[in-house]
């Protein structure tokens, strides 16, 4: 049975499941902090550690192949923003450094990311170039993507902004994110996250391959406006997404458009409670015919309850506890 996730609002809803108290970031936070030791031990876990780990994982576990990535060659030596579907918390914090390799890519990330006692200093060295918490912080952070351009590495933007689990359409985005780009005169260069149906004995227990499809750079126009050129450029990345999306050979979620939000957890006690009442009406029962008919009670009293529970337990295990949906 696919789970089901309903949503409202196809620009804010998430449904990256996590549950970490961000901290606040400092107005001025230090994009690029220039202590020898933490810039050496980055390039170490980068190069050294990261790396080789997250190579075997995409390949071994993800069994993830890169279509014309041979294209990104010629726009190494300048630098440029590629940008992609938001499909998977963990695996979109892995594959750009596959795409992008050997240059080093950095990611736009939730402030989530960086949050994690230890582990937020592990992901920024990593790479993560986390969005403020203070609208405040803007100009800071502004400055730092442009000064990325400049520096002309590679920076991977998720305009979706938000992870909807193994999504297999592409959802709308606003042209903000590609003003960087077209500040800078540098390429946007679209890749699409593909799933493809899993083979071999374990196929029904195997999560779907990956493709990452590399699309061909869009250029921002001479004598046009940043405004302009943004939003003609995500217009063309957009169109080349959605191209991509219909090469999805498997969905493993339903997701429907619902008009009202609903706290699921409150929704998944109140089954559990439910549950518990049935068990209890049902052992009464069974006690009340065992007291009228003695030891050979009619199935009446044993099944009366079993297509309800049957329900609530396929309700309960289909695991609504990080989802939403509609009240009945």
């Amino acid at each position: 049975m696919k789970r089901v996730y309903y949503y409202s609002d196809e620009l804010n809803d998430d449904f990256a499941g996590t549950k970490i108290r961000h901290k606040e970031l400092p107005v001025d936070y230090d994009y690029f902090p220039k202590n020898p030791l933490r810039r050496v031990f980055g390039f170490l876990l980068y190069r050294v550690i990261a790396t080789p780990i997250v190579f075997l994982y995409e390949k071994l576990i993800r069994r993830e192949k890169i279509v014309n990535r041979k294209l990104l060659k010629k726009y190494g030596k300048n630098g440029y923003f590629l940008y992609a579907n938001h499909t998977s918390a963990v695996d979109d914090a892995f594959t750009p450094t596959l795409v992008t390799f050997p240059k080093k890519a950095y990611i736009l990330v939730n402030p989530d990311a960086v949050s994690i006692p230890v582990a937020g200093k592990l992901v920024e060295m990593l790479g993560g170039v986390p969005l403020p918490t203070d609208r405040h912080g803007m100009r800071n952070f502004h400055s730092a993507v442009l000064s990325h351009a400049k520096k002309k590495h590679c920076v991977m933007i998720y305009p979706e902004a938000h992870i909807w689990p193994y999504y297999t359409g592409i959802r709308p985005f606003p042209s903000t994110s590609f003003s960087y780009a077209a500040k800078n005169n540098v390429p946007a260069v679209p890749v699409c996250v593909i799933y493809r149906k899993p083979k071999g004995l374990f196929k029904n227990y195997l999560c779907p391959r990956v493709t990452l499809k590399v699309g061909k750079a869009v250029y921002p126009e001479a004598n046009v406006s940043v405004k302009a050129n943004a939003s003609a450029m995500r217009d063309k990345v957009y169109e080349f997404m959605t191209e991509c999306s219909h090469l999805n050979e498997i969905s493993l979620y339903d997701y429907i458009k619902t008009t009202e939000k609903v706290d699921t957890r409150t929704q998944l006690r109140a089954l559990k409670i439910a549950r518990k009442q049935r068990a209890k009406a049902k052992r009464h029962l069974y006690e009340f015919g065992k007291k009228v008919y003695g030891e050979k009670a009619p199935s009446f009293f044993t099944d009366t309850f079993s297509t309800a529970d049957n329900e609530m337990e396929e309700a309960l295990e289909t695991g609504y506890l990080d989802e939403r949906h509609p009240k009945e």
